[in-house]
């Protein structure tokens, strides 16, 4: 399960720099990191049919959170605020067994994580990665990885 895991986020990571270049389309990072999040979520909970409604509503709220960085609503990228909402996007799960808090948790361990590496992340990049590609890769790699909270 863990290794499972481990796949899905470096494939979210690579889908979401994808997206992130201008060699392929958005939708990579879109629906891409969207279903790697998702069945993420399966492999830590299991798959259950009667939910099939709540799965969709996550992966839109996912997609439509991967689709910018809100610099409509603040005047710049902010990856802070970006990171939360990514986190939020699992705010459904709260209807069914899932804590509030613990959805709360990731979100906020997601804005910092995202806005770390924003911030934080040395200018000329990660070992042979520009500084862009490390941080694309790492952001869509954390919303699969970060879905062990959800599960106690």
């Amino acid at each position: 399960m863990s290794l499972g895991i481990l796949i899905l986020s470096f494939l979210s990571g690579v889908l979401g720099r994808m997206g992130g270049s201008d060699k392929y389309p958005k939708l990579w990072r879109r629906l891409g990191c969207s279903l790697m999040v998702i069945i993420a979520l399966w492999l830590l909970t299991g798959f259950n049919l009667s939910y099939w409604w709540l799965y969709l509503i996550i992966i839109g709220l996912h997609y439509a959170a991967f689709m910018g960085y809100w610099d409509w609503l603040f005047g710049f990228d902010n990856l802070w605020f970006s990171g939360f909402m990514t986190g939020m996007a699992f705010f459904p799960l709260a209807f069914i067994d899932v804590g509030w808090w613990i959805i709360l948790l990731r979100a906020l361990l997601l804005a910092i994580i995202w806005g770390c590496l924003n911030k934080y992340l040395p200018q000329k990049g990660i070992l042979i990665w520009r500084r862009d590609v490390a941080e694309e890769f790492l952001r869509y790699f954390s919303a699969p990885i970060t879905m062990f909270i959800l599960c106690r």
